[in-house]
């Protein structure tokens, strides 16, 4: 795509996350162009605009304002404000966003843009990757589910713990009804739920449903999201690049390899953080009038269950995620 026509693109960032932002900005290459940097000051995020020949700026209003683009890349909400976010969306910007707008459910309305149903996109998201879209509908190609499982790790550049869980969660309930309690153990600190850090485990428990685990980590060696789907008939396994369903013996019944070259196969096995997110990227300037991907009470449920995992690893007691959806008024 030649740059001249390609969308511009604005980066709100921060000093942890401003190599994150660069690595998927080189990934992007002629696909957009940066007309703007900002971000708390400092000198990542100074030394990102100057190698994008681009000024930085502190005030996320003022970057708003001088630097209109198509697109807001957002790898950090510090010093964002909600208002500001939506004047922006009400320009016409589309937000790429590399962390939840909500962190909780009393923010989780405003977050969604009301009039602007489309503006956000969260990524990297799961439903997103060529893996699941790939298995076209996976949820319709394996019957009741006796156990679910998502293991979804990146290292403490690549995403925070938060929005690992809200993404975990996402991915999982397209299989299984809401759990009823989720009880998590944490080895990091989980008070506030933007600055969780560590290694999570939880189990839920669904009401005449599966078992469900999930294990997420943003300290992990490696980025791995990889979601295992069993019953008594099938197996169903996704990751970022391709999906297998096998039946209980073991025979292969459907899959969708990385690629046709071994090799390449290989080289695809784990994608970078930086990678699944341009892919998402691409696709949505490919695709700029489609529809936004699932629905409130959905989102809901999602967050519901990634705010009980951090209220368990901080009580110790398990967490009914649909008490919190009453709470909220939900």
């Amino acid at each position: 795509m030649p740059q001249s026509f390609a969308p511009e693109v604005t980066i709100w960032t921060s000093a942890k996350r401003a190599p994150a932002a660069a690595a998927v900005i080189d990934l992007m290459g002629a696909a957009v162009q940066p007309i703007g940097v900002g971000g708390p000051r400092s000198s990542a995020v100074e030394r990102l605009a100057s190698d994008l020949g681009v000024e930085a700026g502190n005030d996320f209003r003022q970057l708003r304002v001088d630097r209109p683009a198509a697109f807001l890349l957002l790898t950090s909400l510090d010093d964002v404000p909600a208002a500001d976010l939506q004047a922006a969306v009400d320009s016409g910007t589309r937000i790429i966003t590399l962390e939840p707008l909500a962190a909780d459910l009393s923010h989780a309305a405003a977050a969604r843009f009301p009039g602007h149903p489309a503006a956000a996109a969260f990524a990297p998201a799961f439903t997103q990757s060529a893996g699941y879209r790939a298995a076209a509908d996976p949820q319709d190609s394996i019957g009741p589910p006796r156990l679910v499982r998502m293991t979804h790790l990146g290292g403490p550049d690549e995403g925070s713990l938060l929005a690992r869980l809200l993404d975990a969660w996402t991915a999982v309930l397209r299989f299984t009804p809401r759990p009823e309690a989720v009880t998590a153990t944490l080895s990091g600190p989980a008070g506030d739920p933007r600055a969780a850090t560590g290694f999570l485990a939880a189990h839920a428990r669904v009401p005449a449903g599966p078992g469900v685990v999930i294990e997420a980590s943003d300290r992990a060696a490696r980025p791995r999201r990889v979601l295992s789907v069993l019953n008594d008939e099938a197996q169903l396994t996704l990751d970022d690049v391709g999906y297998d369903l096998r039946g209980p013996n073991g025979k292969p019944l459907d899959d969708a390899p990385a690629a046709e070259d071994p090799d390449a196969a290989q080289a695809l096995a784990a994608p970078s953080y930086a990678r699944c997110v341009a892919d998402q990227w691409r696709r949505l300037i490919d695709r700029p009038t489609a529809a936004p991907e699932g629905d409130p009470a959905a989102a809901d449920d999602a967050l519901a269950c990634t705010q009980a995992c951090l209220l368990s690893a901080r009580t110790g007691e398990p967490e009914d995620p649909g008490h919190l959806l009453r709470l909220a008024g939900r």
